[in-house]
């Protein structure tokens, strides 16, 4: 991920991948579902507006913490920090005037 922060489409993908399996890891079957149904609406959103993203570096740290706190089995940490990094998303898409495919206005 981290040597995708210079492409935000490749970027992007790594994104997507990194939550795709996060949730498959989980054992949770909905939830794994329910992300790969959103992921192919969420990559055509998002790849418009993606080169408009501030630094991407804060969300490849994000991603690696979360990482590391599955890989040692901190799933309280690890709930704890998926949780604020999809806050910090939502925020940065609703600057961006993204949040649910709205237009750079924040209007559709």
């Amino acid at each position: 991920m981290f040597a995708a922060i210079a492409d935000p489409l490749a970027f992007l993908v790594c994104d997507i991948t990194f939550h795709r399996a996060v949730a498959s890891a989980s054992g949770n079957r909905v939830m794994a579902s329910m992300i790969e149904m959103v992921s192919a609406i969420f990559y055509e959103r998002r790849r418009e507006t993606v080169d408009r993203n501030r630094d991407l570096r804060p969300t490849a740290e994000a991603h690696h913490a979360i990482y590391q706190a599955i890989r040692t089995r901190n799933a309280a940490l690890a709930e704890r920090l998926m949780n604020d990094h999809l806050l910090a998303a939502e925020k940065a898409q609703i600057a961006e005037g993204d949040l649910f495919g709205n237009g750079e206005d924040g209007k559709r």
